[in-house]
């Protein structure tokens, strides 16, 4: 019988003047932010997830899809 496996992918990144910039780390997108918002106050960050469903007797399948707004990270 096949057993269901899930994957999960996690990317943070910054929306600056309406582009979205991503990091694959949360640190390295915290210490960018910081210094994009001395120079653009608008600067917001943010973490996406997704959970995907890689079954091996499938194609994969998006399951879920979410986005989180952490741009509090970046005034602390």
């Amino acid at each position: 019988m096949f057993e269901p496996k899930n994957k999960t992918i996690t990317r943070y990144g910054l929306t600056i003047r309406g582009t979205d910039v991503y990091f694959s780390k949360k640190e390295t997108a915290i210490s960018i932010g910081k210094l994009s918002l001395i120079m653009n106050p608008e600067t917001k960050m943010f973490e996406e997830y997704r959970l995907w469903d890689v079954t091996r007797s499938r194609r994969p399948k998006l399951i879920d899809e979410q986005r989180f707004d952490r741009t509090i990270l970046l005034k602390l």
